[in-house]
């Protein structure tokens, strides 16, 4: 099925809202534990010297696991959207562990621009992820050019993103499948984002072709694709 990209920020105020107030905590918890578990694999901690940084954060959700997993760790979560930023940051201030989330602040900021800012005052970023934010990328380049420019040699890369389905069909009964759990805009911008979602043969071609190569891509089931490693 041809790649179809979508916009790169979602910046409708329904849109967020809807985002926002949908339960995807099974697949977050799971996204922390595969973090945890691949950290623990390469014998990594994190302290309070570390940094880690959520790209394409939305309203907080990966940000505050994060922060809460992590406590003693400083923790950054960045987006494009002011509208996410500011749902992020209305989240924070009432969330029922608002004390657990004293390390965690959030900066809007598109992808392309981070390294020219100066927020990440002077640390180097020990874990930077990105959780279904690779399909709202029109060229691929802008990704990994912002991970590259972002990571230094101790930095390790998490990155899960939808996998694109194989034809229209399978695309719909996803999106028939989502529809009996969330409302009509989240389905619809479901179905939106696995068409604008890339292959494993798209981003592994990439990355092997660009210099890359010591990230890993990996099929995590039959909808999610994972980039991970050091650049």
């Amino acid at each position: 099925m041809e790649r179809i990209p979508e916009p790169e920020l979602m910046e409708k105020k329904e849109q967020v809202i809807s985002y926002d107030e949908a339960d995807f905590s099974e697949g977050e918890v799971n996204f922390i534990n595969q973090i945890n578990h691949y950290l623990s694999k390469k014998n990594i901690s994190l302290g309070e010297k570390d940094l880690i940084v959520d790209l394409g954060c939305g309203p907080g959700n990966i940000s505050e696991k994060l922060a809460i997993k992590w406590p003693n760790t400083e923790v950054v979560g960045i987006d494009g959207s002011k509208e996410m930023i500011l749902r992020a940051e209305r989240n924070k201030k009432i969330a029922a562990k608002q004390k657990e989330l004293k390390n965690l602040r959030y900066v809007c900021s598109d992808i392309k621009d981070i390294k020219s800012n100066n927020f990440l005052i002077n640390k180097k970023i020990s874990l930077l992820v990105s959780n279904s934010l690779i399909h709202h990328i029109t060229h691929l380049e802008d990704f990994f050019n912002t991970i590259r420019g972002l990571s230094s040699k101790i930095t390790v890369n998490f990155h899960k993103d939808l996998k694109r389905p194989l034809d229209e069909k399978s695309a719909l009964e996803l999106k028939a499948q989502c529809s009996n759990e969330y409302n009509e805009i989240l389905t619809n911008d479901y179905y939106a984002s696995l068409i604008a979602s890339y292959t494993f043969k798209e981003l592994k071609n990439f990355t092997l072709e660009n210099d890359l190569s010591s990230l890993d891509v990996f099929e995590d089931g039959e909808k999610y694709l994972i980039v991970y490693g050091n650049v």
